[in-house]
């Protein structure tokens, strides 16, 4: 964790709620599927299996970066970056890639979006828990695109996952229009506001109702705590949910209110019971 992180972190603490001081059968039942179910699935043990080989590997990249904070609209540059090196900065961690699980596999989605693959942590916990879903994901390196296929091909994934390479701009369009509606969307490929913000309306264009829209690192900074913001503000989006880790929109017209909880496990704040 940066600075930042860590305020946010104490921020969040103090005003989260539990599962006990939710009345929404959806969003208990929801906050119990992410935060509360403690069976370990076999696929955790695979990715993570996955994880320390690519830890371990010195294996040179000539990474693709478009512009700082991997924003994906300014000039490309390229710089060599390690397969290990890459795994520990841009890899989902374990504890968030079991909650992609977990939310994977209580939603169970048919359609499914990923921006930003990276080496494909994230996509390997995805694409395990909807084994029948079509799954685009988006990745504007080449040599990470092909180290992430290679991972997802060993675990018997591939079928399940298509991998498109380039900067969004060219490509989210387009896959957004292939799926048609997609069920989930995870934002994983920038750490700044403007291109975050541009890529959710984009999104939110080709969305249905009860689309959910996935968010990685809406703490990471001020200008992402700020993004997160615009995104709770947002006219068309009626719920959201912030698990720290992940947070989630949804535009659901059964929520009439716009409602927002910040949420965290029963056990951190056992005193929380009514």
């Amino acid at each position: 964790m940066n600075y930042f992180q860590i305020g946010e972190f104490f921020r969040f603490y103090h005003t989260a709620i539990t599962k006990y001081q939710l009345h929404s059968p959806f969003v208990f039942e929801l906050a119990c599927a992410l935060l509360e179910d403690e069976r370990w699935f076999y696929a955790f043990g695979d990715v993570e299996v996955m994880r320390d080989k690519l830890l371990k590997s010195d294996l040179a990249l000539s990474i693709v970066d478009y512009g700082s904070g991997g924003v994906q609209d300014s000039a490309p540059g390229n710089k060599k970056r390690s397969v290990r090196h890459v795994a520990r900065q841009s890899g989902s961690s374990a504890a968030q890639g079991q909650m992609l699980f977990r939310l994977a596999n209580h939603l169970q989605p048919k359609k499914m979006l990923e921006l930003g693959t990276s080496v494909g942590i994230g996509a390997m916990y995805l694409a395990s828990a909807v084994r029948e879903a079509r799954f685009i994901s988006l990745e504007g390196s080449a040599e990470t695109a092909q180290v992430a296929r290679m991972n997802l091909e060993w675990l018997g994934l591939l079928k399940n996952i298509e991998i498109r390479e380039g900067p969004f701009e060219q490509t989210l369009k387009i896959a957004l229009g292939d799926l048609q509606s997609p069920d989930f969307i995870f934002f994983d490929g920038n750490h700044q506001k403007a291109p975050t913000l541009r890529y959710f309306e984009e999104s939110l264009s080709f969305a249905h109702p009860k689309t959910v829209f996935v968010f990685d690192d809406m703490h990471w900074s001020a200008d992402m705590a700020e993004a997160w913001a615009r995104i709770k503000n947002h006219p068309q989006v009626t719920l959201t949910l912030d698990f720290f880790e992940l947070s989630l929109a949804f535009m659901d017209p059964d929520f009439r209110e716009k409602q927002h909880f910040d949420i965290l496990p029963a056990r951190w704040k056992p005193w929380m019971f009514f």
